[in-house]
């Protein structure tokens, strides 16, 4: 979720603790499909560096360091996949709060992005599927759009809200898979189950189901309107979620599109058709596929095969 607050909602907490626990995650960075590599020259890739905080406060009965291993083993799951083709730094400040988990618009004094959870005590899994959420938020440049913080949920976010709890899905499944042979301590040794439990869980629900006897198109149909109202209708984000987690966990790589989202300020204004096409022609070409896959699955097969021609005649962009 993404929420716009001023900085008086942003606490303040003591900079030693934090540096305590600051680490950097160093993630491969391949180059983007308008880079070259010069004749007879190796180019090595660049590390995207990722510096998290986590803020001392109320966590329950979890302690600040166990947090932040499992916050950076969830940012390092999730941005493996992603980061490919993006160097620079990311800075990432995590508090808790007992509102709702969101990423701030305004940023800290060290431009590092503020994000508060609602997680609590030892529920590791609950930590990993809100902060996936709200990184790939980060990632889909949730900040880059006309209007600003005050203006943000147009009729295309639920879009964005629906690939971001996508995300949560995918990690707590990476997770499970990656801790049961690398958790980030002994303590932790067995956990991983409990990631792939409470996916399972969530994907069971019965409000992520078809209802019986409706095609995804007629729910679609149905439901988009709706969502386009508010886009925070999380019954139907869930339902949504659902039905694209396979094209993302049928090439991992394929969350590199999400950094390419939002790459024009004024996308989101637009109609679905066009949000996703200029989606589709900011990528690079081998990250195009999850994009016409999903615009399939929404419906608009037309547009992404017009996009796809590279087509010059715009009026496909208002259908």
């Amino acid at each position: 979720m993404t929420r716009s607050a001023g900085r008086r909602s942003v606490g303040r907490y003591s900079r030693c603790a934090l540096l305590v626990g600051a680490n950097a995650l160093l993630l491969a960075h391949v180059p983007a499909a308008a880079e070259f590599n010069p004749p007879g020259r190796e180019v090595r890739p660049a590390p995207l560096r990722v510096m998290l905080e986590v803020a001392p406060g109320n966590w329950g009965e979890a302690d600040v360091a166990d947090v932040q291993l499992v916050l950076e083993s969830v940012a390092r799951e999730f941005l493996s996949h992603v980061a490919a083709g993006h160097g620079g730094e990311l800075r990432l400040r995590v508090m808790p709060r007992g509102t709702a988990p969101r990423v701030l618009f305004e940023r800290g004094g060290e431009g590092e992005y503020i994000v508060h959870l609602t997680a609590r005590n030892q529920r590791w899994y609950q930590y990993a599927y809100q902060f996936s959420h709200e990184l790939c938020h980060i990632l889909s440049n949730f900040d880059h759009k006309d209007g600003g913080a005050a203006d943000h949920a147009k009729a295309n976010q639920w879009f964005e809200e629906t690939l971001c709890e996508t995300a949560s899905l995918f990690t707590l499944r990476r997770l499970a898979s990656s801790w049961e042979t690398s958790p980030p301590a002994r303590k932790w040794v067995g956990y991983a189950p409990a990631f792939a439990a409470y996916a399972d869980q969530l994907l069971a629900a019965p409000h992520r189901q078809l209802p019986p006897g409706r095609t995804f198109d007629a729910w679609f149909r149905e439901n988009r309107p709706l969502l386009e109202a508010d886009p925070y209708l999380r019954d139907s984000n869930e339902l949504l979620a659902a039905v694209l987690l396979p094209l993302f966990e049928r090439d991992p790589a394929r969350w590199q599109a999400i950094t390419y989202l939002n790459a024009d300020t004024a996308s989101a204004g637009k109609p679905l058709a066009g949000y996703l096409a200029d989606w589709l022609r900011a990528c690079p070409q081998q990250s195009r596929a999850v994009v016409r896959d999903t615009m399939a699955v929404l419906g608009l097969t037309e547009v992404a095969t017009a996009g796809a021609a590279a087509s010059t005649d715009p009026s496909f962009l208002l259908r």
